[in-house]
């Protein structure tokens, strides 16, 4: 969401930047890199995504700028921060000139709209309409009252949803209720309820909330409230993380996708990426997983807008490690418009029963070893750690990289377990404050 001549001219300046780029896009010239042709089509995929979305955001924008909108229409309660927004630019006000007719500073203006006046209190929203010369007509409905109508509102409606269903015991265990903000005039409450204020507080600006409308590969039955509740402690986190992205955000393009796979090389390159992704405005938590979700790896979109990937580390190993992580920066790249509003949620060690998940496996694949490359290697029918090894030199990637295709293809999982990496990364990231016991 565009909010301001700034954002305006940084957008309008990226959609250049895009367009040249598709222009220049050299599939032959980047094959000849010994770039796989997997990669190869999904960055072009990927470019041509973006694009679609930031002229959507101008043409949105300058829709408002116009003056022709004069009536906005919030859904929920939540919304009437980004409606705020949406008539400010429509009047032709800068975020100063709001700001002076507040009589408050600039900069406070740009922290209520970077939080969609979340922030804010009734009374500011309130003294905000009435600078903006607004009126407000509203409707609302009595309904039965009770405690997680307060706390939780937009969990109110959703279709067979339970709050008593969600692992409450865990998640209190994990201090995760401890994030609670509370509303000031509620006193004591049960756990269960902190538990739906935590769920929803987690989904903020969202009027429902969906058990079903996930993404989910899955081999074992899986509890979608425990995968509910890890989505909303990761969403949670990586909320906290999004005022250190940068503003102007790089590319994620093949060759950026080269520098991560190089990262596998390093002794220490698993704990290097949070700070890579961070470069491309795309967020890493690292979240254990709750029981019976089975759950390796996730994709999904921070207030509809953030790439976040979450990785759960359930298998300790150096391979298991960068196939999920490059898995996952598929669906980043590839799958914004066609799931990762919803948000995908993988298992490893399961087949895909979808034309997504089935792209995101090749992606991955293709990325950390293209296919050409591995098809003449007879690296993949060998039995010998050495020459597993020399290949990865060769290749400047982790061996585990490479026993970890062979495993795979093989579904041998006993094979070059000591190339494997078992048990290192959570010690890595624990030494260096990314991970928790």
């Amino acid at each position: 969401m565009i909010t301001n001549e700034r954002q305006h001219r940084i957008t309008t300046s990226q959609v250049e930047r895009f367009r040249t780029a598709l222009a220049e896009f050299n599939e032959l010239e980047m094959a000849k890199q010994g770039i796989d042709p997997v990669i190869i089509a999904a960055q072009r995929a990927a470019l041509e995504q973006q694009l679609v979305e930031l002229e959507a955001e101008i043409a949105a924008y300058e829709s408002l700028r116009s003056g022709r909108v004069t009536r906005l229409f919030p859904s929920t309660i939540a919304d009437i921060g980004d409606k705020l927004i949406d008539a400010r630019v429509a009047q032709g006000l800068s975020q100063r000139m709001l700001a002076e007719r507040l009589g408050m500073k600039e900069q406070q203006i740009q922290r209520y709209e970077q939080a969609r006046y979340h922030t804010a209190n009734l009374t500011r929203v309130a003294e905000v309409a009435e600078a903006l010369q607004l009126d407000l007509f509203a409707f609302l409905e009595a309904r039965q009252h009770n405690l997680q109508d307060k706390i939780a509102p937009n969990l109110k409606g959703t279709m067979g949803f339970n709050s008593s269903k969600l692992p409450i015991k865990e998640m209190k265990k994990r201090r995760w209720l401890e994030q609670v903000r509370m509303p000031a005039e509620i006193g004591a409450v049960h756990d269960e309820d902190l538990a739906a204020a935590f769920v929803s507080q987690a989904f903020q600006g969202q009027p429902t909330l969906s058990l079903h409308k996930q993404n989910v590969r899955m081999g074992s039955e899986q509890d979608p409230y425990a995968l509910l509740a890890w989505k909303a402690q990761v969403l949670l986190r990586a909320r906290r993380i999004e005022a250190d992205l940068p503003r102007d955000v790089a590319t994620l393009d093949a060759h950026a996708i080269k520098r991560l796979v190089a990262l596998s090389a390093l002794p220490d390159g698993p704990a290097r990426v949070a700070a890579f992704f961070k470069e491309f405005g795309v967020i890493l938590v690292f979240e254990r997983h709750l029981q019976s979700t089975h759950l390796d790896g996730a994709a999904m979109l921070l207030e509809g807008r953030i790439p976040v990937i979450g990785l759960t580390l359930r298998y300790d190993r150096l391979d298991n490690f960068w196939f999920v992580l490059l898995h996952e920066t598929a669906h980043v790249l590839l799958h914004r418009e066609g799931g990762l509003r919803e948000g995908f949620f993988d298992e490893e060690q399961v087949e895909p029963e979808s034309d997504l998940e089935a792209e995101a496996d090749e992606f991955a694949k293709s990325a950390l070893i293209p296919n050409e490359v591995w098809r003449r290697s007879f690296v993949r029918f060998s039995a010998s750690s050495e020459e597993v090894i020399q290949f990865a030199l060769k290749r400047e990637l982790s061996p585990a990289v490479v026993a970890g295709r062979i495993r795979r293809e093989r579904k041998d999982w006993k094979l070059f377990n000591d190339l494997v990496g078992l048990g290192s990364v959570r010690k890595l990231l624990l030494e260096v404050g990314q991970w928790e016991k």
